[in-house]
Parts: structure tokens; sequence; C-alpha cells
């Protein structure tokens, strides 16, 4: 009798003794074909991931015959028979665009997940059809019924949430627009037509802390195709800051005429009015429209496959035109994300202090923020530097327990921070204690449109107070806003309703106008010129003000 090697011996027994067997799945994609949605032509592939691949991966790939559009697998599975394991077909649309299946086994409470009780030898499952959401082709339409159902919740959530609903528009105004735009849902829409409708309803509240948050699942099928320049509104003009893909044809500082054939005053108009923002801040919205453009021109007007531009240079009324080429999310969201920058550097030979603070979001290190700023502070007095510019520019808030730490260096004696007591910041509506050696100096602070939330508390105060002087632009957020959001999804699109849930927290001044920002000292508007030359203009004014006084 001829020996069995003793290798293959043992992995003959290992098989036996953990049951291993052969599956072979099958998904059907003839109506995805049907409707366009799937494409082998276009590289589209089927998958399937579960318990038995750890969910993840393409090892276990499903193929058809040319022409054919039944794919097929056949797979080793590790296990004992008797064994359950569980399972969804995935689909990639290109450039590793995965789309997971909805629900297909309902009757599943893990995910909806298909499963399979494992046999000894081989096991044929039964042909599938791919179980796809709304979310798996473009573009997506959501059906009448969901969509009103989706509706009613969201207006459900504005209005059993939000704790200063009708600060800004009156509940009759209010009311009238929920119920108009609830009326315009009379058949089946797009997503985008969807959004829009409650965006106009949220953007009426006046609240910077409440807007829509897209579900990740509408990202991973829109189109790759946004805006690819970086953008600074001023007013209704639009300037390159940018280009999201590196240098491109049109200059930095190059005033942006037209998009696509529509002027940019108007797309910048109606960008703006769908914008949140604390008591309609036309600064904070000509700051949000600038920083997100790409993203708030998609959703408003579409991924065109081109961008044809009107512009004309610094100084040059002549118009130019050219076509961009759209560039996929990942890049805008790139070429947009910053980094949190704490620094003091002495200026002017060691005379002026510059002390940037572009966040107060230290939630959990509020001691390094706090050590951060001791050591400042005992420089600025070991050195006796008498003058500190304060640049707060682009500090969209953050934590009361920083921002209120610094202003114990600027007050001119203890002063409440908040105006009430709120929840774990009650102690800060007592006087703040004086830091230990507080700054007496002259005191400068450079402001934008993107100084939000917290921050909008802080230089309330310094405002108030009358503490220096202020350079820049309007500040994005009043002395007051409302915060703590929370972000419920809706059950048929998963939109995020941010909305705030608490009162509202107004720092220690009065008399003052809840819906504008604090307005500057001395305007510095960014011009062509400026960004032409890459000057930091505002910073400039702030140090030939130290000179002349």
């Amino acid at each position: 009798m001829k020996r069995v090697p003793f290798l293959l011996w043992l992995l003959f027994m290992s098989a036996q003794l953990t049951g291993q067997s052969t599956v072979t799945f099958s998904l059907n994609v003839e109506d995805l074909v049907r409707n366009q949605s799937f494409s082998p032509s276009e590289n589209h592939k089927v998958f399937v991931r579960g318990s038995f691949n750890h969910w993840e991966g393409t090892s276990h790939e499903l193929h058809a015959e040319s022409g054919q559009e039944l794919y097929q697998g056949t797979f080793e599975m590790d296990g004992k028979p008797g064994d359950t394991l569980f399972y969804k077909y995935v689909i990639e649309k290109g450039s590793d665009r995965f789309f997971w299946e909805d629900n297909p086994n309902p009757a599943n409470p893990d995910h909806g997940a298909r499963l399979f009780v494992l046999e000894e030898g081989s096991l044929k499952l039964p042909e599938a059809r791919f179980d796809a959401d709304e979310y798996f082709s473009w573009p997506v339409v959501f059906s009448r019924e969901k969509l009103q159902k989706d509706f009613r919740q969201f207006r459900s959530i504005l209005e059993n949430t939000h704790p200063a609903l009708y600060d800004y528009t009156s509940k009759e105004e209010l009311d009238s627009l929920f119920e108009a735009n609830a009326a315009k849902i009379d058949r089946d829409l797009d997503f985008d037509s969807f959004l829009m409708l409650m965006t106009e309803v949220i953007a009426k509240v006046g609240c910077g802390h409440s807007s829509l948050w897209l579900p990740g699942s509408y990202w991973s099928i829109s189109p790759q195709r946004m805006f690819p320049l970086q953008i600074i509104v001023s007013g209704e003009k639009a300037f390159v800051a940018g280009h999201v893909s590196g240098v491109g044809a049109v200059p930095a500082g190059s005033e942006i005429l037209s998009v696509n054939g529509t002027s940019m005053q108007e797309i910048v108009a109606h960008l703006k009015s769908l914008n949140s923002a604390d008591g309609f801040n036309p600064s904070y919205r000509e700051a949000k429209v600038g920083e997100y453009f790409a993203v708030k021109y998609a959703l408003a007007y579409g991924y065109p496959k081109e961008f044809q531009l009107e512009y004309c240079l610094a100084a040059d009324e002549q118009v130019k035109t050219t076509i961009l080429q759209p560039v996929d999310n990942a890049r805008v969201d790139q070429a947009r994300s910053t980094g949190n920058e704490l620094s003091m550097r002495e200026l002017d030979e060691g005379k002026v202090a510059l002390l940037t603070i572009n966040s107060f979001a230290y939630y959990g290190e509020v001691d390094r923020f706090r050590t951060f700023l001791d050591s400042v502070f005992r420089e600025i007095d070991q050195k006796q530097i008498r003058d500190l510019v304060l640049d707060l520019r682009g500090n969209g808030g953050g934590d009361p327990f920083c921002a209120s730490y610094l202003w114990a260096y600027l007050e001119p004696e203890p002063l409440p921070y908040f105006e009430d007591h709120y929840g774990r910041y009650d102690t800060l509506a007592n006087p703040v204690p004086q830091a230990p050696l507080p700054y007496g100096g002259n005191l400068y602070t450079l402001i934008d449109g993107r100084c939000f939330s917290t921050t909008g508390h802080f230089v309330g105060l310094l405002k108030y107070h009358d503490l220096g002087k202020f350079v820049g632009t309007e500040s994005g957020a009043t002395y007051t806003c409302t915060g703590n959001a929370t972000y419920p999804a809706l059950s048929e699109t998963g939109i995020m309703v941010g909305t705030a849930r608490v009162m509202r927290y107004t720092a220690a001044v009065k008399h003052m106008d809840p819906r504008r920002g604090v307005i500057p000292d001395y305007p510095v508007p960014l011009t062509q010129q400026d960004m032409t030359s890459n000057r930091d203009v505002v910073l400039e004014h702030a140090l030939q003000l130290i000179q002349k006084d």
C-alpha cells in the first residue's frame, strides 16, 4: 500500500477536526444592471464579507462569466458543522468605494445580515439579489412618504429640543416656513432638493450651533466632482485664496465673477442665506461660505463635470475665462484641514508679544492650556513687554474654562465671565479671580468672521469693559449663543439634525446687540492686492498702531 506523506495526512486530519467545508455564494445583479447602478465595464466588483473573514477585505470576490449577470464564488470555511455564520454582499464601484447591502435579512437583529448554518462537505447557498438602499445609485432619490416622515421628525426635533427657537424668527414665521416647505414634498425627491428644504428652515433659526450634517453614505455615492479652488468671501465678492490640487491657471487674489454662467454675486448671496449663524451674523456666514465653498456649492448647484469661470486679476478690469476640472472630496477635505495653533513669539526686537490662540477646544487638556498661558504671561512679565497682540482669528470656540483662564490675565479686576449659572460652568458666573501676574499693558486683539461660540463671549467681555483695541473684521459670534448640541439622525435619510439643547450661554455684559459680533475699532478688509502679495495686513495694521501709540 502506498504510504500517505505525513504533511498531507496532517492537513487531512486537521480538516476533519475543524469540519472544514466549502460554501458557494451566488448574487444576481440583473436588476442592478438594468437600472444602471452596476456596470462590469466600469470595473464594478462583487465581494462577500462576513464573520468568516472578519467583515473586511476583498479576498472573497465573486466572478461572473463574460456577459453573464450571475456572480459566484466558492470558498473554504473553517468551523464545525452546525456553526452559524453571518454575511452580506458588498459591491465596489471603483476607487475603493464599497457599498454594503442594507438589510437583506430583517429577521436577524444583527444589522440584518444574511446567515447560514455550516454543513460538512459542500454547501450551495440560494441565488440572492442585492438589497440596495437609496444610497446605492446616483442620484439619491427617496419616496415622498419617507421624506414626509423625515420632515415631520425634523420639525419635531427643533420644536421639542431647541431652547431658543423663536429668538430671532417669530413662531408664526417659522411655522409658515415649515408648512410651506412640507407642502413641496408632494412627490419623490432627490436628496439635495430635500436637504435644501430643511436647510432653508434651520438657517432661519439664527443659531450657529444648529445645522444639518450629512450621513457618510451620501458622500460614498456622490460624484467626486468638487470645486477646485479655495475661496475667501468678502461681502458679495469671492477671491481665490489657492488651488486645492496645487498651482493652477487662476492666480491667487483673482476675483471670480461667475461659475458656469451664474454670477458669483448671486451664488454667494444664495449660499449665505442657507448658512446658520447666531443672530444671522453676516461675518460668520461669509466666513463659512468661503471655508466650505466646494461642499456648499455642490449641494446647492450640483456636481458639474467642469467649471467654466469668468474672473479678473487684481487691478485689472479685463475679464478672463478658463475651464477647470473638478477634484475629489478627499482633496477638498485635505486642503481645508488645519491644526490648532497655540503659540507666542516676540516681534519688534522683543518689544511686542504675539499670542496666537486659534482654538479654545482643549476640553480634555485644560491644564495644558493653563500651563501654556502661565508660561507666556510669566515671560511677558519678566521681560516687561508692554504691547500684546492677541490673535484670535479663526478661533471657533471651545471650553469656557480655557477662555475664562485667559480672561483672568486680562480683566482689570475680578469680574464674572457668564451672566448666570450654567451647569458645569456654574462658577464662571462668580467673579473670576485674577491671575497671579495679570497683564496691564496695551492690548490689540485680532478678530475675524471665524471667531465663534465661546470666543464670542470672550471678545464681548473685552469690548464691554473697553479692554484694548480690535483690529480686523467683525467677529462671527455674538456675546450670547446656545450650545451643547445633539445630533439625532432622521430615520429614513440618516441626515443628522444638529441642534442646541440647553439654555443660552450669555457673557456678563449688558446692552450689546445680540445680532452682531464685535465690530473692530480698526476695520481691515482683505483686498485683492493683499492676497496677491500674501501679506498679513491685519497684523501689519496692529503693529502700525503700536508704533503710533
